[in-house]
């Protein structure tokens, strides 16, 4: 076996003699030994370096403390007898330094020491190595700890990168999915939207067509997060690049159903599709296994609906509908998703979709923001503000 190419330089002068930074040229590990015992040293650096790994070494507590403050080390091995500063009080702060909080600490103790082992342990310490050292015990031990760290470093690196995803697919997201509306002297649109995780499934976009109608696709995809994500946006691409001025909304609502089943298997959307013509105040609208929708009217509630499977349920059957209303000043259109009522209490209770349409009575004469806001907060304040799934409403106020 070639030699390994160890250089010694000077670290520290304490009171019993130099302590030397040991390095090995074949990086494998950094590994710090804290023991004031030379004979102790010399037999752990030897295996150590023998592995190939990058050794550095402290006769005390202290100059410990000031190496671990500027460099980075994969494992400690750290003696618990220690002279001024004991390795208790050394494990106590290293494990307070931003640095080393995540570095696992192997205490080097004597059979007879196991009260300050159980100590150590307590502080944070993941393991412990007996004197005299066993080079098997010693080296399964730090191979195994050193594994363990590597892994949950690729645990949290891994969660970083998803993390940074969900915030890139959120601003994605929030540039395709519609809160802000055309201005029009004719209506008037608000809109809440509360997703469960950083992203959300439900969605809502529109389309103003050379006509001057405006089409409204407001869905819900079954599950949320990412996956859900990804099939709302798909839905809502679909959406907008396809020619829907000689469809109608239950047309429509088969062009994107026959264009995403062929790629999403997993999924449904339970989908409403609106064409205002504002002109005329000719509501047109189609449903897709989506539940009733309701007309606020004279401070009432009619609830409207047609039929309809969700899309992507049923390969080759839809069967959605149209129906026409003349909307009159004053109406507004209320669509919501089914996160505003299968929202559980603290005793596993759900709001429900009557209790959901009182809570709508209830604050039917507020302004629409304030209506809708004010729903929000009687749901969340139901379930305690946990949000069980995503939260999307969706007020057209007609002027």
């Amino acid at each position: 076996m070639e030699k390994p190419n160890v250089s010694k330089k000077p670290c520290q002068k304490n009171f019993v003699t130099h302590a030397f930074c040991i390095v090995n040229s074949k990086v494998a590990a950094k590994i710090l030994v804290v023991d004031d015992n030379e004979t102790n040293m010399e037999i752990i650096t030897h295996i150590l370096l023998g592995q190939g790994y990058e050794v550095a070494v402290a006769y005390d507590g202290e100059y410990a403390l000031e190496l671990a403050e500027v460099l980075d080390f994969d494992l400690i091995l750290l003696d618990i007898l220690l002279p001024g500063i004991s390795g208790l009080e050394v494990a106590n702060r290293l494990l307070g330094m931003e640095r080393q909080k995540n570095t696992p600490i192997l205490f080097l103790s004597a059979l007879n020491e196991t009260s300050d082992i159980v100590k150590g342990l307590e502080t944070g310490a993941v393991d412990y190595i007996t004197k005299p050292f066993q080079e098997s015990e010693v080296l399964a031990r730090i191979r195994t700890h050193i594994k363990i760290k590597n892994l949950e470093k690729e645990r949290i690196d891994l969660l970083y990168g998803i993390q940074k995803d969900l915030e890139l697919a959120k601003a994605n997201q929030e540039k395709l999915v519609t809160f802000q509306f055309p201005p029009s002297p004719l209506y008037q649109i608000y809109t809440s939207y509360k997703p469960m995780d950083l992203v959300g499934g439900d969605l809502i976009t529109y389309d103003v067509l050379p006509s001057g109608d405006l089409d409204i696709l407001f869905g819900d995809v079954t599950g949320h997060g990412i996956a859900a994500a990804m099939v709302s946006l798909m839905a809502i691409i679909t959406f907008k690049t396809m020619n829907k001025s000689f469809l109608s909304p239950s047309e429509c609502l088969y062009w994107i159903h026959n264009t995403l089943t062929p790629l999403i298997s997993t999924h449904f959307i339970s989908a409403v599709y609106i064409r205002y013509r504002a002109e005329e105040n000719l509501l047109s609208y189609s449903m897709a296994g989506h539940h009733h929708i309701f007309l606020l009217r004279d401070n009432q509630i009619q609830k409207l609906g047609t039929k309809g499977f969700c899309l992507m349920m049923f390969p080759d059957q839809l069967n959605t509908t149209n129906e026409d209303i003349i909307l009159k000043q004053g109406d507004r259109l209320f669509l919501f998703s089914d996160g505003m009522f299968e929202v559980p209490n603290e005793t596993e209770q759900y709001l429900g979709d009557q209790k959901f349409s009182e809570l709508v009575e209830k604050y039917i004469q507020l302004p629409s923001q304030e209506l809708l806001d004010t729903i929000s907060k009687e749901v969340l304040q139901y379930s305690l503000g946990k949000v069980a799934d995503d939260m999307t409403m969706l007020l057209l106020e007609v002027k």
